[in-house]
């Protein structure tokens, strides 16, 4: 069973609503955490007949705002919708939880709750990003941490090479380190400082990469700070919508091609994917982004579905 906070994000909790009941129409199993009332008078009037798509609702009255601190937020509000998502966790009531909440407090509750992984000081958020040639890029970290120390992007990199090793079978993943520069000696004092680090591991480190080993999959993973890492993501967002919005004004192309270009956008629009990983915690815990709607909630908690099941790869 998957875990959702009902009260987290930009568009909670209709659109979250909308996407659970999306996921349990496919089958998946989802427990509702959020205010009870207000969840079963959502999905009535969605669905007179939700009850029979197998949806349980668990009463949580409180919620963590968007812009609530973190670790007040998770101390706080114990009978919040994200806090006690993620107690069910640690519970084994569910085998994942899913939140488009307030990041860093979901981040805050699951390693207050869940704990660390074994050697692994802080946790990071990981996601696949998309290359031309069809494949995807896993990069970390993508928001959780701002400020960062060498040991912390070398912990990263670990996480993610067994992470693709161990549920996706890649065999000794590729690992780059974002810079701006190939060479080892460009970058930040952090990133020269991390690149000898992970040039004396036993990773299958290549150097330094620029945001277009994205472009030709050239490496497997792409190591960076949260600062960097949300700056990468949300540029790639926003690239993909300006040159949507750009074709679409064109006079140069045809009404096809404007179809198959919007097509191809449409394959890597992060509501597809869902949600990221937050790697480094016991536990499956899916971050959403916080405008995530009923599509991205969807695709969201059939993912967590494939990773409580080992159908990774799907």
């Amino acid at each position: 069973m998957i875990a959702l906070d009902v009260m987290g994000g930009d568009h909670a909790p209709a659109q979250v609503l909308q996407g659970a009941l999306m996921a349990a129409r496919k089958g998946v199993s989802i427990a509702l955490f959020g205010p009870e009332q207000l969840v079963r008078q959502g999905l009535t009037a969605l669905d007179i007949s939700w009850e029979n798509y197998g949806l349980l609702v668990v009463n949580a009255p409180d919620c963590v705002a968007m812009d609530d601190e973190p670790v007040s937020a998770v101390v706080k509000k114990k009978h919040s919708s994200l806090v006690m998502a993620v107690a069910s966790l640690k519970e084994q009531r569910c085998g994942a939880v899913v939140s488009a909440g307030n990041s860093g407090a979901l981040m805050v509750a699951a390693l207050l709750l869940l704990g660390k992984q074994e050697g692994i000081d802080r946790a990071a958020i990981a996601g696949f990003l998309p290359s031309c040639n069809g494949q995807r890029v896993l990069a970390l970290d993508l928001g959780a941490n701002t400020e960062c120390r060498p040991e912390h992007l070398y912990q990263f990199a670990q996480c993610a090479s067994g992470y693709l090793t161990e549920r996706h079978g890649v065999v000794s993943p590729r690992v780059a380190l974002l810079s701006n520069g190939h060479e080892a000696g460009k970058g930040s004092q952090l990133v020269k400082q991390t690149h000898e680090l992970l040039k004396g591991s036993k990773l299958n480190f290549i150097g330094n990469c620029e945001p277009y080993a994205l472009l030709d999959h050239s490496t497997d993973i792409i190591v960076c700070d949260g600062f960097a890492g949300n700056v990468l993501l949300k540029t790639l967002e926003t690239s993909f919508r300006l040159f949507q919005g750009m074709v679409r004004t064109s006079n140069h192309f045809s009404r096809d091609v404007v179809d198959t270009i919007g097509q191809i956008i449409a394959d890597v629009d992060y509501r597809r994917v869902g949600g990221a990983l937050l790697l480094g915690v016991k536990g499956n815990v899916i971050v959403c982004h916080g405008d995530s709607d009923a599509i991205a909630i969807e695709n969201a908690l059939c993912s967590a579905s494939k990773i409580v099941s080992g159908r990774y790869s799907e």
